[in-house]
């Protein structure tokens, strides 16, 4: 049962991931968000499930399947830790990750607008 739901999930990942515009897709696929998920097992001793558990979070959250209002909440429910040290992995996870994606965008929007000109 847990495999099928797990099946089902991910097919919804990746009917979201497609139904992203192609901006989006690339700005998430140069920032290597996964590593600097593994990173963060050193950094503040988070066992390889409570990684998984990030890693799936995080990717719900990239496509749209997750809101950011939200993240914070599922993370600590999914992960099972503090407020406080939800807080400071989503954090983290801005610095790491989606400030660097916002950043891609932000790139690849001004380059498109000098090559549209």
């Amino acid at each position: 049962m847990v495999n099928d739901t797990v099946d089902l999930l991910e097919i919804k990942i990746q009917e979201a991931k497609a139904s992203l515009p192609t901006e989006t897709v690339n700005a998430i696929a140069v920032v290597d968000w996964k590593t600097a998920i593994l990173s963060l097992r050193s950094k503040y001793g988070y066992t390889f499930e409570q990684l998984g558990d990030l890693e799936l979070e995080t990717e719900l959250l990239l496509c749209g399947l997750t809101s950011a209002e939200n993240y914070p909440k599922e993370l600590m429910n999914r992960i099972k830790i503090s407020e406080t040290a939800t807080n400071e992995l989503v954090n983290e996870m801005n610095n790491l990750v989606f400030k660097k994606i916002r950043e891609e965008l932000i790139k690849n929007t001004e380059r498109k607008k000098i090559f549209v000109k």
